[in-house]
C-alpha cells in the first residue's frame, strides 16, 4: 500500500512541475522589459505668421424641406414598410417606393407585427 502511495505521489509532482514548466515558458517572453520604442524627429515649428480674419456675414438659414420618408420593400418577403413600422429604422429595405399605392402595386403587401397577424 506505501509503494503506491509513493508511486501515486512521484506521478502527481511530476505532472505539476511540467505544469510550472510550461507555464513559465509562455510568460518569460511577457516578463522582460519592452525595449523602447524609438521616437521620430519632428519638424522645427513654423514661426508664427499674422493672419487676417475677415468678418463675414452668416447667410441666413432657409427651412429645410421635409421630404416624406419613403417606403422600404423587401423583395424576398414581399413586405413593405412605412415609417410608422417598428422595424422601419433597422430594415434594409432592396426597394424603395414614394407611396404605400406604389407598392401596393407592386404586389407587396403592408408590414405586420406578430400581435397583428390574421388568424
Amino acid at each position: 500500500m506505501l509503494w503506491l502511495f509513493s508511486q501515486m505521489f512521484l506521478l502527481c509532482l511530476a505532472s505539476f512541475a511540467v505544469g510550472v514548466l510550461v507555464t513559465w515558458l509562455s510568460v518569460r517572453s511577457r516578463l522582460q522589459p519592452e525595449r523602447p520604442k524609438t521616437r521620430l524627429a519632428l519638424p522645427a515649428p513654423r514661426p508664427a505668421t499674422e493672419q487676417v480674419v475677415i468678418a463675414e456675414q452668416p447667410a441666413p438659414r432657409q427651412a429645410p424641406k421635409q421630404d416624406p420618408l419613403p417606403v422600404k420593400g423587401n423583395s424576398k418577403t414581399m413586405v413593405y414598410h412605412t415609417p410608422e413600422s417598428p422595424y422601419y429604422r433597422r430594415m434594409k429595405g432592396d426597394m424603395t417606393f414614394g407611396s404605400e399605392a406604389e407598392a401596393l402595386s407592386a404586389g407587396y403587401r403592408m408590414w405586420t407585427t406578430k400581435g397583428r397577424v390574421k388568424a
